[in-house]
């Protein structure tokens, strides 16, 4: 009977020291440690795929905007799920779509890629920081004017980008992180979203307006149903606006008025209003704003419309940059100081 004999070097008393020292790293910790690495050899490209995978519903097609071979697209794909460990593509006889798992991680990595296309657009001494906001068309009526000169004539303004564009879109670009910050309103549930950092600043209100001297300018406050028959410039049937006029009419038992103009602009629906008999519906700070001007008047109304509040909104990573910061503490002060004392 043979047997076989296994020697080993007897450890000294240094090694043995050594390892007391170094305990074996855990199952968890190793694994970590290998998820980090190959999160480190991730490029900016193996990001893009993603959006270009979401966009095209094709892994080839997705490697022709990269511009690489589909072996490599392929390879680009493996290292992004290495890096993750989850599945981020679901392929099917018609392409490839993005898993449930691949769309949390692009709503993720598009904040990232927003804010690497955000840095590669900065000079290169960093001289004037960058602020890219998304507001309401509403907000450059009064506000953004008011607040942008405050900020200018203490020396202190970033440079800013701005974007005008609907509720949905605005709330599509910050999360997106193609804007940093967000002045407009906020839809049925978004208050909820832990990922935002939300800051109501003021109440608006939607008015009717009339030319000057239209007949039913400096009337008494009329009533709905004395509005009713009239001529309207509305906005398209799908917007807000559009539906809270249809809301405002019904809730009184009225049926809302037809659109002899459909506009999406207030300042267009208030210069066609101003020029003839057409009445228009519009932002109260609209209203107000050309109404200064001389360009149209607010009917008073027995009802008023509801109010809705306007709010900044960013995302919970990006509130403490600087000029968000900034922008949130002059917003702030700004609707407060037009408030008067309390």
């Amino acid at each position: 009977m043979s047997h076989n004999y296994w020697f080993r070097k007897k450890p000294s008393l240094i090694d043995m020291a050594k390892t007391d020292l170094q305990p074996e790293p855990t199952s968890t910790a190793r694994d970590d440690e290998r998820r980090a690495r190959r999160m480190d050899r991730l490029r900016v490209r193996h990001l893009r795929l993603l959006h270009w995978v979401a966009e095209t519903g094709s892994l080839s097609a997705a490697a022709e905007r990269l511009q690489v071979s589909q072996p490599g697209a392929t390879k680009m794909l493996q290292e992004i799920e290495a890096a993750l460990g989850v599945g981020l593509i679901e392929r099917s006889a018609r392409g490839a779509r993005l898993s449930p798992a691949g769309r949390v991680a692009l709503d993720r990595l598009r904040v990232a890629l927003g804010a690497l296309d955000a840095a590669a657009g900065a000079d290169a001494a960093l001289a004037t920081p960058v602020l890219r906001m998304g507001i309401l068309p509403l907000v450059a009526v009064a506000v953004l004017p008011a607040v942008t000169a405050a900020i200018d004539a203490a020396g202190q303004l970033p440079r800013l980008e701005l974007r005008e564009a609907n509720v949905d879109q605005l709330m599509r670009l910050l999360r997106d992180g193609e804007v940093d910050c967000v002045i407009g309103r906020l839809e049925a549930g978004e208050h909820a979203v832990g990922d935002l950092q939300i800051e109501q600043l003021w109440e608006e209100r939607m008015a009717i307006a009339a030319a000057p001297d239209h007949p039913l300018v400096g009337r008494r406050r009329h009533t709905l149903a004395a509005l009713q028959a009239e001529r309207w410039i509305l906005p398209p049937p799908a917007t807000n606006t559009r539906r809270n006029v249809e809301r405002w009419f019904l809730e009184s038992g009225l049926q809302p008025p037809a659109a002899a103009v459909e506009s999406t602009s207030f300042h267009t629906s208030l210069a066609l209003a101003g020029a003839g008999r057409l009445l228009a519906v519009a932002p109260q700070t609209a209203v107000e704003h050309y109404e200064a001007r001389g360009v149209v008047k607010a009917l008073l109304l027995q009802r008023p419309m509801a109010s809705g509040p306007m709010f900044f909104i960013t995302r919970t990573e990006l509130a403490s940059l600087p000029q968000v910061v900034q922008w949130r503490a002059a917003l702030v002060g700004h609707v407060r100081q037009a408030a008067g004392p309390a």
